[in-house]
């Protein structure tokens, strides 16, 4: 055998150790799990991970791990959105086996789209919406900081990150909007990071974290979105709170709401001077991306029912694009591009339920998160961490809409006779099926 060989022998077996180890450690305290999975999407850049036949980044080694140690026990019940999205990978999965697609795009939908949604509604079913939306709130406290800090220094700690693979050439620089750094954090990109930030803004807000410090990141988080200079990032964010104040009141206080509004008014508004500024002065550069967007739809007749659509190239220096793009930020038609408009339809139906539960209940902070970010889908793709926290919430979401009924029989069983206090009950403090008497 020769030493290279042996070199990758010996790699493989100190990988294997550490994942069983780290299975170990989650079986027997699943708060470590949920703290490593969320620190893995939010703190670890896409590029962090192992090549072992195929690249497995960070959060999907993490989410494979926490599976495995949790989900025997978790007592889930399977509802009709579970099966909509095990469909709908299903689906990418034959595409690829029957020639209509690839073998990239099938594991990206299995890694990317299935896994972050199956660890959310382990995580919730094992340790309960509380423990989730306060490891969200935590980490985005420090994803926060991190962004207002980049902006403030120009200086970027995750890009020093740097590994010899494609994923870090892609996404390892950073990104210029009117003349000053774009906050990326470890997004390794603007738009994932301002999407993201927006989907942290429900749990922040229905977290049990003391009222101060949930203030503080809220403030924090709309101030790192503003920096991001990605208007999707930014409206998301501020769609993200409104829905908060409106459907979500009863997880704060009658002041809580008052003080945090106003903070983020004031803040809105001496940061608005900065965007504005910046938008200004890129000029013809802003104005160019919202055309770019618009021209995006002249491939929608190019989507096929299933598969790659026709249109995909790939030029004699390996990268490729759809038409006359190279890049397409906008999730749904990138989504119908690659794997066909039957997988774009199941995720949309995906999407009037969440509409639907938002307007009739249960309302949720996943289900918040969600519906948020729905208008934004059309301007960001599914790329880097973004991916995998979307679909996380997705997960998170569904688990919490379990819950609200579960919570609701209890209720009745124990002579509960006030079910006005009973989503908050479900979305916070029960605990899962399988843990109970």
């Amino acid at each position: 055998m020769s030493a290279g060989r042996v070199d990758d022998l010996a790699v493989m077996l100190v990988l294997v150790g550490l994942a069983v180890a780290f299975v170990a450690v989650v079986r027997a305290r699943p708060g470590a799990g949920l703290v490593a999975y969320v620190a893995s999407i939010g703190l670890v850049p896409v590029w962090i991970g192992v090549q072992v036949g195929v690249f497995v980044g960070a959060a999907t080694a993490v989410g494979v791990g926490v599976l495995a140690a949790l989900w025997r026990g978790s007592g889930i019940r399977l509802t009709v959105w579970d099966g909509l999205i095990v469909f709908a990978v299903g689906v990418t999965v034959v595409t690829w086996l029957a020639g209509y697609g690839d073998m990239a795009g099938a594991y990206g939908a299995a890694t990317s789209w299935l896994v972050p949604y199956l660890v959310g509604r382990v995580l919730v079913a094992r340790l309960g919406s509380r423990a989730v939306a306060a490891c969200v709130a935590l980490v985005f406290l420090v994803v926060a900081t991190l962004a207002v800090v980049e902006a403030a220094t120009g200086q970027n700690l995750f890009v020093r990150m740097a590994m010899a693979n494609p994923l870090y050439t892609q996404w390892g620089g950073i990104r210029m909007r009117g003349g000053l750094p774009r906050a990326e954090g470890a997004f390794g990109h603007a738009i994932p990071l301002g999407a993201s930030l927006a989907l942290a803004v429900p749990f922040v807000w229905s977290s049990r974290l003391r009222p101060a410090l949930r203030a503080l990141t809220l403030v924090l988080v709309g101030v790192a979105a503003v920096v991001t200079y990605s208007r999707i990032g930014m409206l998301s964010t501020v769609l993200a709170l409104v829905l908060c104040v409106v459907v979500l009141g009863r997880h704060a206080s009658r002041s809580f709401r008052g003080w945090t509004v106003v903070a983020l008014v004031v803040g809105a508004a001496l940061a608005a001077r900065t965007a504005l500024a910046v938008f200004a002065e890129a000029g013809d550069e802003a104005s160019g991306s919202a055309d770019y967007r618009e021209n995006l739809w002249s491939l929608l007749p190019s989507v096929d029912v299933l598969g790659r659509s026709s249109a995909a190239f790939t030029d004699a220096s390996g990268s490729g694009g759809w038409g006359d793009f190279r890049s397409i930020d906008n999730a749904v038609l990138m989504t119908g591009l690659t794997y066909g408009s039957l997988v774009v339809v199941l995720l949309l139906v995906m999407g009037a339920g969440a509409l639907v539960g938002l307007v009739r209940g249960p309302r949720t902070p996943g289900g918040v998160a969600v519906v948020a970010l729905l208008p934004g889908l059309t301007s960001v793709a599914f790329i880097t961490q973004f991916t995998a926290f979307f679909w996380f919430v997705a997960g998170v979401a569904v688990a919490q809409a379990v819950a609200v009924p579960a919570a609701r029989r209890h209720a009745a069983a124990d002579g509960d006779d006030t079910p006005a206090e009973v989503p908050a009950r479900a979305v916070g403090e029960l605990r899962p099926a399988a843990a109970a008497p």
